[in-house]
């Protein structure tokens, strides 16, 4: 089977991110994209070889050629787009974070579910290198028994006023600030190395800018292994630092840089370092993996249901405040 790719949102996020490894990977074609602006439409798909463009929505969810869509859009939209496109009977790779809150991720679930089609979260640092080779050393007990887990993300973001990134500091698109946009990644990725989040418990809040979304996050999770993590997460901070440490009972593994920086595992004494290689595009694991599920049944890597926790945990920290 070949996924015959629409994509509804075809800006910033899939110039970069999600729109050319839909069509460079084996049992991959990119045929059609939308975007409000016609114009700019028209330019994504004479640059990136889509056959077709759209101004409306409607009109790429009846593109006959079209089995699957690619939902780059601002999560304030991603449920409705995700359930049109399940009722249309249209496979659906979806943005994170997956929607504005806990009741949306539900109905995508269902909608999904109920026309048979195949939903996948856009979650991709599960497939990084570097994090695929630090979960097997996990699952293979190289540290032995996880004790905890440390995460340190933050930046210095403030996009201009009007443009393509405004969104993500607005509550009413993006569903929060610095916690949703930015946090779900990195609860996302300890739910995936770690296993089931049983509670999330913490503080989001504007500290420094002056837009509407919070800046600055700090939380623990405990996971039902009986791990804990704690994670802060900022756009307050002049320093870039991408960060994960995990500890066991018979030692540690730390990323620096989660996708291109050192992968070490500290044991014994000694330190060795584990890097893998990058990946040409940020989405090429998640791409590869939903042609291989739909040829092979191989598992999805994040499910609707893997990025329900994962909102779970959001609603549960922003309820705190």
């Amino acid at each position: 089977m070949t996924l015959r790719w629409g994509i509804l949102g075809c800006g910033d996020v899939a110039e970069r991110k999600g729109g050319p490894p839909l069509y460079q990977e084996e049992g991959s074609d990119l045929v059609a994209v939308m975007r409000r602006d016609a114009a700019k439409a028209e330019d994504f798909a004479e640059r990136h070889g889509a056959k077709r463009a759209y101004s409306e929505v409607d009109d790429l969810l009846s593109d006959t050629e079209i089995n699957a869509v690619y939902v780059a859009t601002t999560p304030d939209v991603h449920c409705e787009q995700t359930i049109r496109a399940a009722d249309a009977g249209l496979h659906v790779l979806c943005e994170k974070p997956m929607a504005m809150n806990v009741d949306e991720c539900r109905r995508m679930i269902e909608a999904c579910e109920r026309n048979n089609v195949v939903l996948m979260v856009a979650y991709y640092r599960r497939l990084y290198p570097n994090m695929l080779k630090l979960k097997q050393l996990l699952d293979d007990g190289a540290i032995g028994q996880v004790i905890l887990a440390r995460v340190n993300q933050t930046g210095y973001y403030n996009p201009e006023p009007g443009t393509d990134g405004t969104w993500r500091t607005d509550p009413t698109l993006s569903g929060g600030g610095v916690l949703a946009e930015t946090g779900c990644h990195r609860i996302d990725l300890l739910g995936c190395l770690l296993g089931d989040i049983e509670s999330a418990r913490g503080y989001a809040a504007k500290v420094h800018w002056d837009y509407l979304g919070d800046d600055s996050s700090a939380f623990a999770l405990r996971f039902a292994s009986g791990a804990h993590a704690t994670l802060n997460i900022n756009w307050n901070i002049g320093v870039g630092v991408d960060d994960i440490e995990i500890y066991g009972t018979e030692g540690a593994l730390r990323a620096v840089g989660l996708d291109s920086g050192a992968l070490t595992l500290e044991k014994g004494g000694s330190v060795t370092d584990l890097r893998q290689p990058r990946l040409p595009f940020t989405h090429t694991g998640l791409v590869r993996n939903f042609v291989a599920h739909l040829r092979t049944g191989e598992p999805i890597c994040c499910t609707g249901r893997d990025a329900l926790q994962t909102a779970q945990a959001i609603e549960d920290i922003y309820a705190q405040d």
